[in-house]
């Protein structure tokens, strides 16, 4: 069991970059009148953008990226960032099983039923 936690802990450590929060497709229309985007029957907005929304200090922030490296950068810890969160779930499901395996052991003894009858 030991071995599975350290194999657990040294990929959690072996994951970079780590960005948390999602990424949305935006298509947005712009400011100017006569353009493709504001056309009434067939309006084709700019795009796409992708947003990036995330949680800094309680506060929802939000950041807009073009197709590129740094997209490339942040989708990559995003999915980094949510495989951390599944090995943590793992680590801590182990960890808690064997606090909990390991108090009512020490709570069974002496004991054959904790009922008072």
């Amino acid at each position: 069991m030991e071995k599975k936690r350290s194999t657990i802990l040294e990929e959690m450590i072996q994951l970079a970059p780590l960005c948390s929060g999602r990424l949305y497709e935006r298509y947005i229309p712009c400011g100017k009148r006569n353009c493709r985007c504001r056309d009434r029957e067939n309006p084709r907005p700019h795009g796409p953008y992708y947003e990036w929304v995330r949680r800094l200090d309680g506060k929802q922030v939000g950041r807009m990226l073009r197709p590129g490296p740094a997209l490339e950068k942040v989708k990559a810890g995003i999915e980094n960032y949510n495989r951390f969160q599944d090995l943590l779930g793992s680590l801590l499901r182990r960890d808690e099983a064997s606090v909990l395996s390991a108090a009512r052991a020490v709570e069974g003894e002496g004991k054959k039923n904790s009922r008072k009858t």
